[in-house]
């Protein structure tokens, strides 16, 4: 009776240079095995991350405003500034208007405190210093002024100007030595003001009005 011949599984060769080493399937687990360390390591990154981030939320956060607050240069601290004194840009033309009595409310869209009594005229270019100190009182408002000896008076009090408020010129005083712009930065901590600021206790004290030639 012929051998039956029929196969019954996949034939492999055997021969010397094969015979003890480890099946192909073993050999096939063994190759497999990293991909799982690899899929697996996502997972353990993800946990260090996390663990990380756990260890950045706890640290303290610095309390807002804490540590030394630096001042502003050329700009006055709560503890420097007069607040009854102001240094007021203004151009020259107006500062002859109202050294020659032509213009005596100085007009501006702003209201200062009611505790500024005195403004400190800072010429603009070209002079660029400090020349007159102007007493003035509690500003008014268009319609108050009532005086139509003064320039722009009549045009203030008809709401006719863009400015809001009007210092009143009580007196006048005259720098026997203007103030220059360095002068103002070096010696008493002021920057050349675009419109306003407040003076220093500094220039206050150390340029008297004593010191100065009274205009009127």
């Amino acid at each position: 009776m012929p051998a039956d011949r029929s196969v019954k599984g996949p034939l492999r060769q055997t021969t010397l240079f094969s015979f003890g080493q480890p099946s192909l399937p073993k050999l096939a687990k063994a190759a497999t095995e990293p991909d799982a360390a690899a899929s697996a390591s996502p997972s353990a990154s993800a946990s260090t991350s996390a663990s990380k981030i756990r260890r950045v939320e706890s640290l303290p956060t610095p309390a807002s405003g804490s540590g030394s607050k630096k001042k502003g240069k050329g700009k006055a601290s709560d503890e420097d500034r007069a607040e009854t004194d102001v240094v007021l840009s203004i151009k020259p033309e107006f500062t002859k208007l109202i050294s020659e009595r032509k213009k005596n409310y100085e007009y501006r869209k702003y209201r200062l405190k009611d505790s500024v009594v005195r403004l400190w005229l800072y010429e603009t270019a070209p002079t660029s210093a400090i020349t007159y100190v102007m007493q003035t009182t509690r500003p008014k408002v268009p319609g108050e002024v009532n005086d139509p000896s003064g320039i722009g008076n009549d045009d203030f009090d008809a709401g006719r100007k863009q400015s809001k408020y009007g210092y009143p010129v009580t007196a006048l005083y005259r720098l026997r030595t203007p103030l220059t712009t360095p002068e103002l930065k070096e010696r008493f901590e002021i920057a050349v003001p675009q419109g306003w600021r407040y003076a220093t206790k500094r220039l206050v004290e150390e340029v008297r009005l004593e010191d100065m030639e009274k205009v009127f």
